[in-house]
């Protein structure tokens, strides 16, 4: 059975004993995120971890193998036993240059116990920054930084102070040949297709359940906030212990346990994927609740309107734009539907979170089977790759704005706090880009709605396949 996961491992050697005891008790009176109501650090300490008659090797490299970091508490003594080197060495044979940041070092003193000899840094710790922890005094100091890196927190700024220049100096514009190709030197702006995530609830709530399937949940709690299923437990953002909360009528209230720390889902490998599915089974809930559905693959489309009509989805400025209609094919003599839709799903993106949007146009043979076959893919390659860059920010923004319900930001209901996201694209400044290449917003989105009209026009060259569709997952798959 192996070890569950600790957040460090403390490797030392026994000359400093009491203050390697000390800091691990201050390590494990810390909590995750630094919320009392979340779980506390845990750590690997040979004197607390392996018990009499246990194998040494056996249970060092258990807790080297389980632990996210290693802390190396350096000192002369540490650099010359063999105890410390074995476990070290352990750890850089693995990652030479500690590019996964597994490794901190913390230099506890530069001189050995009786003052007769100087610590000689040997590699990997000559080239890595340490935790300066020789004078007492700056223990606490030293401390939270080594907190702030075992929480996967970025190293803290100076404060932002009033500017002293009012404008930056002109620099000379390098010449450059004329070529058609090279970029013109302006100014751009270039935006990308990930919605910046703002906020997230902080606690997540379990307990067991009997349902091993969604669907089983659902005919128990038909109005369910989001979830997942793992393990033989339900997930959820919702506070299970609140008795408004619906999920309550699906799970075992005797084995409701203490909310983890959202925090601790994102920097452990063995919940980052679970973070990923409740996150995206809020946003599946989100866009079903304005009745756009989720096919088999992923992909979300607008549903028709009552009776099986046209749909169309007013903006917050302008006129409303259709987003599901149905067309004749005079060709085949048959009927289909053409789909504004879009791929979207959420991100990890180095230490953030963003939410991917891919639109896109979607057939369906009935306003709900999506057309089957090697036409489908081929309609929407061709139609996608015909789009200019304004027709792809224009459905881009306009995803953006049906995500927020044409409010001022993506508010996605949990059952507990929202998610919260920007509407607009993150975006980056280049001092490079296209002279006289401008697009104006509001114009943008003022456009007369021709796109699934045109959509159309290019499945009804071949409609071989349109009468056939997937078989698709329930529509409210909401993960």
């Amino acid at each position: 059975m192996s070890m569950e996961q600790k957040d460090v491992y403390i490797c030392y050697n026994g000359a400093d004993l009491d203050w390697v005891k000390r800091l691990v008790e201050q390590i494990e009176s810390e909590t995750i995120d630094g919320n009392e109501a979340s779980r506390h650090l845990t750590a690997f300490f040979d004197k607390w971890d392996i018990a009499p008659g246990q194998s040494l090797i056996d249970r060092m490299n258990e807790g080297m193998k389980s632990a996210r970091h290693v802390i190396a508490v350096l000192s002369p003594e540490f650099l010359k036993a063999d105890w410390p080197r074995f476990e070290w060495k352990h750890i850089v044979a693995q990652d030479p240059n500690n590019s996964q940041g597994r490794l901190i070092p913390i230099l506890l003193r530069d001189r050995s116990a009786d003052g007769g000899e100087r610590i000689d840094l040997c590699a990997p710790f000559r080239d890595l920054r340490y935790i300066d922890c020789r004078k007492p005094g700056e223990f606490k100091r030293g401390f939270v930084e080594l907190i702030r890196r075992v929480r996967n927190l970025p190293q803290e700024r100076g404060r932002r102070l009033p500017p002293l220049a009012a404008s930056a100096p002109i620099l000379p514009v390098t010449a450059q040949p004329e070529v058609s190709w090279l970029p013109d030197n302006v100014a751009d702006l270039l935006l990308s297709n990930l919605f910046p995530v703002v906020a997230l609830p902080s606690q997540i709530w379990s307990a067991a359940t009997k349902f091993r399937e969604k669907k089983e949940v659902w005919e128990v709690v038909s109005k369910a906030e989001p979830f997942i299923l793992r393990d033989k437990r339900l997930y959820t953002f919702a506070n299970l212990s609140a008795p408004e909360t619906r999920l309550i009528e699906a799970v075992d209230a005797n084995t409701i346990g203490k909310p983890e720390s959202r925090h601790d889902w994102f920097i452990r490998d063995d919940r980052t994927t679970w973070l990923m599915a409740l996150l995206n089974s809020s946003l599946s809930k989100h866009l079903w609740l304005q009745h756009i559905k989720q096919d088999g693959k992923g992909r979300f489309f607008f549903t028709p309107g009552k009776d099986n009509t046209e749909r169309k989805w007013q903006m917050r400025e302008g006129r409303a734009r259709t987003v599901a209609a149905k067309k004749e094919n005079p060709a085949t003599l048959t009927s289909f539907w053409v789909h504004h839709a879009a791929r979207i799903k959420f991100k990890r993106v180095g230490e953030k979170l963003f939410l991917s949007v891919e639109p896109l146009y979607l057939f369906t043979s009935d306003g709900s089977l999506t057309v089957a076959g090697k036409n489908a893919g081929k309609l929407s390659l061709l139609w996608g790759g015909r789009q200019q860059n304004p027709d792809v920010l224009r459905n881009l923004l306009f995803w953006g704005a049906v995500l927020a319900e044409n409010e001022k930001t993506i508010r996605i209901r949990t059952g507990d706090k929202p998610i919260i996201l920007s509407p607009i694209p993150a975006s980056a400044q280049l001092d490079r880009g296209v002279a006289f290449d401008e697009i104006r917003i509001k114009a943008l989105l003022a456009q007369d709605d021709a796109d699934l009209e045109k959509a159309a026009i290019e499945i009804q060259t071949d409609g071989k396949d349109a009468d056939k569709g997937d078989e698709e997952d329930d529509d409210t798959s909401f993960e």
